[in-house]
């Protein structure tokens, strides 16, 4: 539906600008945001939340084309984090109004609820299609996306859940209301991210399950950049490389499973070439034989 690929190629495009933006500028972000002068702890934080942002640029690009069943995750991965990220803004103005500037906030409110509005209608229109039937050939690469979304999950609800704690060791600044709202919208971002992994079980092509697989990879290593990019700021202590180690890990599986599946695809394709170069030569053969037959029927 060309209304559906109109949403997917803006929401592509915004995610892309808006996620290197934050990746690469995260200091004026959070500057302008929390209206004060922000620290590394933000600016890693920030730098997080701009590669979750940019990694899911690429489900979106990849889906627009796709059927409705696969294109229903790109719909679900901002409905998820809007709702979460939403009920933030609404405590944020209840407990710590000051925390960011009104007008700042007022955009991050009418963002989520324009997104959320905007997917639940593409969703309403598509008839919520969510997936076919289980793909249960692919064993290894099935326990791999449920422990991708198992991962998402647990991280993500973390975060969500008590952010200072998953900091205080790691930094050597004092941390307040802002440090907890931008680990908690990585948090949101990560709990979102699950739905991906889940709905590959059930998606109907190989090459969207692959985008799955590339969407976790560039979000990995993102987060992993970001940081080693913080051991460069003063703000941090050496406990980070705990959490550097944890995405290391994650991201050489995601690595190692791409990979996999592009042998397995090249595999596929030279089985299909060698299957239609043997066709192709009967094809050649056949009159050739027809001829002989005929010419022996005669006699």
């Amino acid at each position: 539906m060309g209304i559906v690929k109109a949403a997917l190629t803006f929401d592509a495009i915004f995610a892309a600008i808006s996620g290197i933006a934050l990746y690469l500028f995260p200091s004026k972000f959070g500057d302008l945001c929390f209206q004060k002068e922000t620290d590394g702890v933000h600016w890693h934080l920030i730098r997080c939340v701009g590669g979750q942002v940019f990694a899911s640029c690429l489900v979106s690009f990849k889906f627009r084309g796709s059927s409705t069943t696969s294109q229903s995750v790109c719909h679900f991965i901002r409905l998820i984090p809007s709702i979460l990220i939403l009920m933030l803004v609404f405590q944020i103005q209840s407990v710590t109004p000051s925390l960011i500037e009104s007008t700042t906030l007022k955009f991050f409110k009418y963002l989520m609820i324009s997104t959320i509005a905007l997917h639940v209608t593409l969703l309403s229109i598509a008839g919520w299609k969510t997936g076919t039937k289980l793909i249960a050939g692919n064993k290894f690469g099935n326990f791999l996306y449920q422990l991708d979304a198992l991962a998402s999950i647990c991280i993500g609800t973390c975060w969500m859940t008590f952010p200072k704690w998953l900091l205080h060791r790691q930094v050597l600044v004092d941390l307040d209301e802002s440090h907890e709202f931008l680990g908690r919208v990585m948090g949101a971002n990560f709990i979102a991210s699950y739905i991906v992994s889940t709905h590959a079980l059930h998606w109907e092509t190989n090459e969207d399950r692959y985008a799955a697989v590339d969407g976790r990879v560039i979000c990995c290593l993102s987060i992993l950049g970001a940081q080693i990019w913080s051991q460069t700021y003063e703000h941090w202590s050496g406990n980070h490389w705990v959490g550097i180690s944890l995405f290391s890990t994650w991201t050489v599986i995601s690595l190692i499973y791409r990979s996999c599946l592009t042998f397995s695809k090249k595999q596929v394709q030279k089985k299909s070439d060698a299957r239609g170069a043997a066709s192709s030569h009967l094809d050649l053969l056949l009159p050739e034989l027809l001829e002989r037959l005929k010419a022996c029927s005669r006699l």
